[in-house]
C-alpha cells in the first residue's frame, strides 16, 4: 500500500484541479444564464410595451396628449431597462473576473500539489523499479561527454 500512496497523491491532486475548473465553468456558465434571462425577461418587456403602445394609439389616433404621453412613458421604460441590464450585466463581468482571478490562484496552487505528487511518482519508480537503473546507466554512456571519459581513459591505458 505504501508504494501506492505517491500515485494516489498525484491522481488525488489531478482531481482537484479538476474540480477546480468544472467549478469554474459552472459558475461563469450560471454568470452567463443570469444575464442571458434578464436580457430575454427584458426584450419580453419591450415587445409587450411596444405592443401596448400600439393598441392606446389604435384606441384614440386623435388624441395627441395621449399619444405623447404614452411614447415617453414607454421611452422612460426601455430606458430604464436598458440601464438595469447593463448594471448587471456589468456586475456580472466583475464577478467574473473575481472569480477567474480565484480560480487561476487554486489552480496555480493545485498544479503546485500536482508537480510535487508527479516528483514523488518518479522517484518511487525509479528506485523500486529495476529497469530505470539500467536506463540510467544507458542514458549516461550515450551523454555527451561520457564517450570522450572512455576515450581518454582507454588512451591512457594503452600508452602505458
Amino acid at each position: 500500500m505504501a508504494a501506492n500512496e505517491p500515485v494516489q497523491k498525484y491522481y488525488e491532486a489531478l482531481i482537484a484541479s479538476y474540480d477546480i475548473l468544472t467549478d469554474a465553468v459552472g459558475k461563469a456558465n450560471e454568470r452567463g444564464l443570469k444575464v442571458t434571462r434578464q436580457f430575454v425577461s427584458d426584450v419580453a418587456k419591450g415587445q409587450r410595451e411596444a405592443l401596448e403602445l400600439g393598441k392606446r394609439l389604435a384606441a384614440d389616433p386623435t388624441d395627441i396628449g395621449q399619444y405623447y404621453t404614452a411614447v415617453l412613458e414607454a421611452t422612460t421604460a426601455a430606458q430604464g431597462r436598458a440601464l438595469t441590464f447593463t448594471q448587471a450585466a456589468y456586475e456580472e463581468a466583475l464577478g467574473a473576473s473575481s472569480d477567474a482571478r480565484k480560480t487561476v490562484e487554486k489552480l496555480v496552487e493545485a498544479n503546485k500539489e500536482t508537480a510535487q505528487a508527479a516528483v514523488e511518482v518518479a522517484r518511487t519508480w525509479a528506485t523500486t523499479n529495476p529497469v530505470a537503473d539500467v536506463f540510467r546507466k544507458g542514458a549516461e554512456a550515450f551523454a555527451p561527454g561520457a564517450n570522450t571519459k572512455n576515450t581518454a581513459k582507454k588512451a591512457e591505458k594503452a600508452a602505458v
